[in-house]
């Protein structure tokens, strides 16, 4: 689904309607419903109305925000992150504006980003830069015409330091996680770091030692060696990562 609709003209959060919002509920409320993310100590509520539904979310020491015009695709996939805990993760949906990317995520924090601070965005033609789909369960955003996909945290990380810091750690936490996988499948098949071939053993330390990313040039080489084609030899690794 491409989405030209600007963000801010679907959204309300000013204390007027929310106060508006809040005194309808109790005339024209058809049902609710209440999803609560222990996590983040956060809570949503849907409340469905004979033609909308509005959506409040009480956030950790905040006053209640209130949202409504969403259509039924989106309330469904904010409705659904919040249900996998993942509602920071998943954007509900998106917008360009002339110089920038305007994101909502499932949490419903409406994030803007220069395209300036998108490098891979260089590769899509400025007629191309609205015209993306959004996965349907928020996963990401695609733009056809360079084959690119970016998720809600390349996007939240381009514009804000200290999340890029913690999503690099993050990724270099499982980096190890992953190269320890790799380094006990490896055992269990009795090879040695030198016996990789096309690999060499000071590449592979440091992908077993310091999670480094293998590419999937060097995946392949590796399940090679064990004797294995990529798809069983991921299998393995992925089981080791259990």
């Amino acid at each position: 689904m491409s989405l030209n609709t600007k963000v801010n003209n679907l959204h309300s959060v000013d204390s007027e309607a929310s106060s508006l919002a809040t005194s309808c509920l109790k005339l024209n409320r058809l049902k609710s419903e209440t999803i609560k993310n222990k996590r983040t100590k956060s809570e949503l509520d849907i409340i469905y109305l004979e033609d909308s539904v509005i959506l409040q979310v009480q956030r950790k020491g905040r006053p209640p925000e209130s949202y409504y015009g969403f259509g039924d695709l989106v309330v469904k996939r904010i409705k659904s992150a919040w249900e996998w805990e993942a509602e920071d993760e998943l954007i509900a949906i998106a917008s360009t504006s002339v110089n920038s990317l305007v994101v909502m995520g499932c949490d419903l924090i409406t994030w803007e980003i220069p395209f300036e601070s998108l490098p891979y965005l260089a590769q899509v033609s400025e007629s191309e830069k609205a015209n993306f789909e959004i996965d349907v369960d928020g996963s990401y955003l695609y733009w056809e015409a360079a084959d690119l996909h970016v998720d809600l945290e390349d996007l939240k990380a381009a514009v804000d330091p200290e999340f890029k810091e913690q999503l690099l750690m993050k990724k270099l936490e499982y980096g190890k996680s992953f190269g320890k996988a790799i380094a006990t499948v490896r055992k269990a098949h009795k090879l040695t770091q030198n016996e990789i071939e096309g690999l060499s053993d000071r590449h592979l330390r440091r992908i077993e030692k310091e999670g480094q990313q293998p590419t999937l040039d060097v995946l392949k080489k590796l399940s090679a060696s064990h004797g294995l084609d990529l798809e069983n030899y991921l299998a393995q690794v992925n089981k080791a990562l259990e």
